[in-house]
C-alpha cells in the first residue's frame, strides 16, 4: 500500500478512492474503515452525520453508536463543520480511558470524518473529505430505510430497495477498482469514478422513485402512510439531484458541457418550472406569484440547461423560505433589450459578507445552512456557469440575514421573427426534475409500447406506470426477446435500457428503427454529454436519465406517439 504522502501526491489515489467507496457496504464497513484509516495514516476512523430529529452529530450506521465523553465529541464535530477541520484529545469507543489525538475533516454536506490516532496526512484526509458527501448520502439513505422499516409494510419494501442500493454499491466498488487500474492519471480516474458510481446509484433509485410515486397516487393508501411515502420520494429525488450536481460540476470544470440552442419562450419555460413547485409551496403555505412583464421573452438557448437554472433558483427560494412566506418570480425588459428574470423570497437571506461568495462551489453562506437544510452548495455555482455560457449574467442581493434574497438573471434576447417557437413546443426538461403526482386525462391515442429493461423490479414498476398512462405495454429483458416481440406484433414506440445482458440497446434501436420504422426513448443511468450523443446517433428520439421522472416520461410518450 502506498504511503500517505504517495496518496496525497496522486490526489486522489486510486486505492484511497476504492477505500472511500467501500464504506458504502454495510457488511464490510468495519474493515473498510480500518483500510481507509490506514490509507491516510490513522489508526481508526468514525463517520459522523447530523441526525435531523435530535439535531445532533451522531455516528453513521455501522460505526460504534456510543461515544465516551459525548459532549466533547459534539463540540469537536461542530468545530470541524464550522472551520472545515479540527483536532482534539478525545476518548474513542473501545480503546480504553486514555484520550487519543483525533483529527477531523468536514465534507461539503456537513458530514465529518474523524481520524483516530496515528499521524494522518492532511492532504490524503482532504482527498477523502472531497468524496465523503457521496458516501454520506448512501449512509443517510441506509438510515432512512432502517427507520422506515419499522413503520409500515410500504416502508419495509423501501428498506429492501435500500438494501439493493447497498448491494449495487458493492458491485460499483469492484467496477471502480478495475477502472482505476486502467486509468492513466488521477484526474481521469476521479472522473470515471464519478460516472460509474452515479450510474450504479441511479439504477436502484429508479424502482424506489417509481414505487413511491405509484403508491402516492393510490387513493387506497391509508392517510397515515402517505407522509412516509412522500418522504421516501422526496429523499430519492434529492439523491438524484445531488448526483446530477456532482456530475455537472465535473463537466463544467473540464469544459465538457455542450449547449443545444434552439428558439425558447422564456415565459413558458418559467411557468413550467413554477408548476413543478406549486404542490410543495402549497404544503408550506407559501404565496407564489408569477409576474411575466417582459415585452420580449424570446431567447436562443438550450431549454434543458436554462430550465435547470430556473429550477435551481426557484427550488432554493422554496427551500429557504419559512412556512407562510412569499416568493415572487417576475420578468422585465423592453422589446429590444435583455430579458431580466428576478426570483425574490422572504427567506433566510444572505449575510452581507457572504453575498460575493454565494456562487462558489460548496458554498451555502452561513456554516449552519448545510446542517439545517442539507445539499452540497453546487446549484448556484453550476447556474452561474450555465448563464455565462448563454451570454448572460446572474447576481444575488439581500438586505441581510433573515430578510430574504433576490436572484437576478440577465439574458440576451433574440429577434422576434427569428425565434418564434412552434405552437405547442415543449421544453426539453433537465436531467432530474421534481416529480409531481397528477391524475392526467387519458391519452389522445392508446399506444402499444415495447419496454426493454433487464432490471426486474424496475421493469415491473415501469409496466404499471405506463399502463396507468393509458397505454398497452409488453416487457422484454434482452435484445433477443425484444427483437422476437417486435417481429411478432406491431408496436408504436420502443422504451429501452442501453446496457442489456445480450447486447446494446443502441443496436436494438438501429435494428428496429430500420426494419419497423419504430421510434424510441433511451432509458439509462449514464447522463454525460457523450452518452446523449450516442443514443441520438443510434436513432433514439429522447434520452432519459435514471431515475425516470414519471411526468417527463408521460410527456415524452405523448410527443412521440
Amino acid at each position: 500500500m502506498p504511503s500517505p504522502g504517495e496518496a496525497a501526491g496522486a490526489r486522489p489515489h486510486g486505492r484511497l478512492l476504492a477505500a472511500v467507496a467501500a464504506l458504502a457496504d454495510p457488511a464490510g464497513r468495519p474493515a473498510a474503515a480500518r483500510a481507509l484509516a490506514a490509507a491516510v495514516g490513522a489508526a481508526d476512523l468514525i463517520v459522523l452525520l447530523r441526525d435531523a430529529e435530535v439535531d445532533l452529530m451522531l455516528p453513521a450506521p455501522g460505526f460504534p453508536q456510543t461515544l465516551p465523553d459525548a459532549r466533547g465529541w459534539r463540540a469537536f464535530a461542530a468545530a470541524c463543520v464550522a472551520r472545515g477541520s479540527a483536532a482534539a484529545w478525545l476518548r474513542p469507543p473501545g480503546r480504553g480511558d486514555d484520550p487519543v489525538a483525533v483529527r477531523g475533516v468536514a465534507g461539503a454536506d456537513g458530514s465529518v470524518l474523524a481520524l483516530i490516532g496515528g499521524d494522518p496526512s492532511p492532504a490524503a484526509a482532504a482527498d477523502a473529505a472531497l468524496l465523503l458527501p457521496i458516501v454520506a448520502a448512501a449512509l443517510r439513505g441506509e438510515l432512512v430505510a432502517q427507520t422506515a422499516a419499522g413503520q409500515s409494510a410500504v416502508a419495509r419494501e423501501a428498506a429492501g430497495r435500500a438494501n439493493l442500493l447497498a448491494a449495487t454499491l458493492d458491485e460499483s466498488r469492484r467496477n471502480l477498482q478495475a477502472a482505476l487500474a486502467e486509468a492513466r492519471s488521477a484526474g481521469a480516474a476521479k472522473d470515471r469514478f464519478l460516472a460509474v458510481l452515479s450510474h450504479e446509484l441511479r439504477t436502484p433509485l429508479t424502482p424506489v422513485l417509481l414505487a413511491a410515486t405509484l403508491l402516492e397516487s393510490d387513493p387506497r393508501l391509508a392517510p397515515e402512510l402517505l407522509a412516509d411515502v412522500q418522504a421516501i420520494r422526496r429523499n430519492a429525488e434529492l439523491e438524484a439531484r445531488l448526483i446530477d450536481d456532482l456530475l455537472d460540476l465535473t463537466r463544467v470544470a473540464h469544459g465538457k458541457v455542450q449547449l443545444h440552442p434552439q428558439p425558447v419562450d422564456a415565459h413558458r419555460l418559467l411557468g413550467q418550472t413554477l408548476d413543478m413547485y406549486r404542490a410543495e409551496a402549497h404544503q408550506k403555505r407559501l404565496r407564489l406569484r408569477y409576474e411575466p412583464a417582459a415585452e420580449n421573452d424570446r431567447l436562443t438557448a438550450d431549454p434543458a440547461r436554462l430550465q435547470q437554472v430556473f429550477w435551481n433558483l426557484i427550488r432554493n427560494a422554496v427551500k429557504f423560505t419559512p412556512d407562510g412566506g412569499e416568493i415572487v418570480v417576475r420578468t422585465a425588459g423592453g422589446a429590444a433589450g435583455p430579458l431580466i428574470v428576478e426570483v425574490t423570497d422572504t427567506g433566510i437571506g444572505i449575510a452581507p459578507d457572504k453575498v460575493g461568495a454565494i456562487f462558489a462551489a460548496f458554498e451555502q453562506g452561513e456554516p449552519d445552512v448545510a446542517r439545517r437544510f442539507g445539499g452540497l452548495g453546487l446549484g448556484l455555482s453550476i447556474s452561474r456557469s450555465l448563464v455565462a455560457m448563454h451570454g448572460g449574467r446572474i447576481a444575488a442581493s439581500s438586505p441581510g440575514a433573515g430578510r430574504g434574497a433576490t436572484f437576478t438573471v440577465t439574458l440576451p434576447t433574440a429577434a422576434a421573427a427569428a425565434t418564434a417557437p412552434a405552437a405547442g413546443e415543449p421544453a426539453r426538461a433537465a436531467a432530474t426534475t421534481t416529480t409531481t403526482t397528477t391524475h392526467a386525462p387519458p391519452p389522445a391515442r392508446r399506444l402499444r409500447i415495447l419496454l426493454v429493461e433487464d432490471h426486474e423490479s424496475t421493469s415491473k414498476l415501469m409496466v404499471r406506470l405506463i399502463r396507468s398512462f393509458g397505454h398497452d405495454v409488453r416487457a422484454a429483458a434482452s435484445v433477443g426477446a425484444a427483437t422476437a416481440a417486435a417481429d411478432a406484433e406491431p408496436f408504436d414506440l420502443l422504451l429501452s435500457d442501453v446496457g442489456l445482458p445480450d447486447g446494446s440497446g443502441l443496436e436494438l434501436m438501429r435494428d428496429l428503427g430500420k426494419r419497423h420504422a419504430m421510434r424510441g426513448i433511451a432509458l439509462t443511468g449514464y447522463g454525460m454529454e457523450e452518452d446523449v450523443r450516442r443514443t441520438a446517433a443510434a436513432g433514439f428520439a429522447e434520452h432519459m436519465t435514471k431515475p425516470i421522472d414519471p411526468a417527463r416520461l408521460r410527456a415524452a410518450i405523448a410527443r412521440l406517439g
